[in-house]
């Protein structure tokens, strides 16, 4: 009877320490039944004599990165408002933040096509560049984040004075103090031939197109971004801008486009993706500022509200203060905005070569302001599938 209970116990607890053994902690669990939706999911509905799933699922991959935004912010200042200041005449005034073309080198680590990527600006206080990236057979999710300074800006104005004469110039300067940029790009597409064509396999190679094919796109954007240059120092600029100092814009936008990949020789692809835009919400928020200086007196003026003339010297960065006074939201009409990309990819072994740019063009019109954002990027990578 012992022996018949030892031998017992002994059968049960190699059966726990088994049990034990087999059993992963959740977390693995998780991500193990993610990855086989992952693998499951990339060959799922394609037809593999187009386009070819790769047996190594990961990709790691170097860029070196062309970075460019024009933002042009145009604003008439009414004869309303210039009365205010004791100006009878009307300008518009033109101002372009324009950084220095950014050069970059970064990473790109995914898995079937979802991944994660940083770029590292190689130009002083030039900016950094965050992106995220999910695509199936027949969707694709991307976001794009970047953040810059720049010193630089152009300025354009025209208008007529009080005696009615007409009046133009054009100067590029730099500002006292920083100007802030933060935007943000996200855009989902929906491919309706994705059994046939590949988006990843022209931006991120998580699979090779083999023969070609195209696909109509039905594409939505949202674009986000602030600029913040309300540093006392800018206070005279500010003043010029119509008392603005930090601007915010959301826009949401759908499309319909067209993709197509081509594949003149085994191994080598050309893409070109273009799609046009609606711009369905526009949503402008600024944020007025006051400083103590008033640009617009004459020496020996005095101001109604206490404000001082600006000196001829540079004496007044001394004592300059600016003070918010509140801010104004609106929201704009329908615009016509244009989303374009192009790619290049060479297939050899485990590794691939890939040139691909983006191009986004935004317009928003509120009331008596427009802005114009031209933003593009080129990247040149050299990735290999682990």
């Amino acid at each position: 009877m012992k022996q018949k209970t030892a031998l017992f116990l002994l059968l049960l607890t190699c059966s726990i320490q088994g049990f034990a053994q087999d059993r992963k902690p959740w977390i693995l669990r998780a991500l193990n039944a993610v990855k086989t939706y992952i693998d499951s999911s990339a060959v799922k509905g394609i037809d593999q004599r187009y386009i070819e799933v790769p047996k190594k699922p990961w990709a790691v991959v170097l860029k070196y990165n062309t970075n460019d935004m024009d933002l042009r912010a145009t604003s008439t200042l009414s004869k309303e408002h210039l009365a205010q200041k004791g100006i009878d005449g009307e300008f518009t005034w033109e101002s372009t933040f324009k950084p220095r073309s950014e050069i970059s080198l970064g990473a790109w680590v995914g898995y079937r096509g979802y991944g994660f990527g940083y770029s590292y600006s190689l130009q002083r206080s030039a900016g950094r560049n965050i992106t995220f990236g999910a695509t199936g057979a027949n969707y694709g999710l991307n976001l794009r984040i970047r953040r810059f300074k720049t010193h630089e800006i152009g300025a354009h104005y025209w208008g007529y004075d009080e005696d009615g004469h007409f009046d133009e110039n054009e100067a590029n300067a730099e500002t006292w103090d920083d100007i802030m940029v933060r935007s943000a790009i996200f855009d989902g597409f929906y491919m309706f031939n994705g059994k046939h064509f590949s988006y990843a396999a022209a931006y991120d190679q998580s699979v090779n197109q083999i023969r070609s094919a195209g696909s109509l796109m039905l594409g939505v954007m949202w674009f986000q971004t602030s600029i913040d240059y309300a540093a006392p120092t800018n206070g005279l600029l500010i003043q010029m801008l119509g008392d603005v100092g930090r601007v915010k814009i959301h826009e949401g936008s759908i499309g319909v486009g067209y993709a197509y990949n081509w594949v003149p020789l085994k191994n080598l692809l050309f893409n070109v993706t273009a799609m046009p835009m609606l711009s369905l919400y526009n949503r402008t928020k600024v944020y007025f500022y006051d400083c103590n200086y008033d640009i617009f007196l004459e020496e020996g003026e005095v101001s109604p509200t206490g404000k001082k003339v600006v000196p001829d010297d540079d004496s007044w960065q001394e004592d300059i203060t600016l003070t918010e006074r509140g801010s104004h939201t609106s929201y704009g009409k329908v615009a016509l905005n244009f989303d374009a990309r192009a790619s290049i990819t060479y297939q050899f072994d485990r590794f691939f070569l890939n040139v691909s740019g983006q191009l986004n063009h935004f317009r928003h019109n509120v009331d008596n302001n427009q802005l114009r954002l031209t933003d593009w990027y080129v990247n040149a990578s050299l990735g290999v599938r682990l």
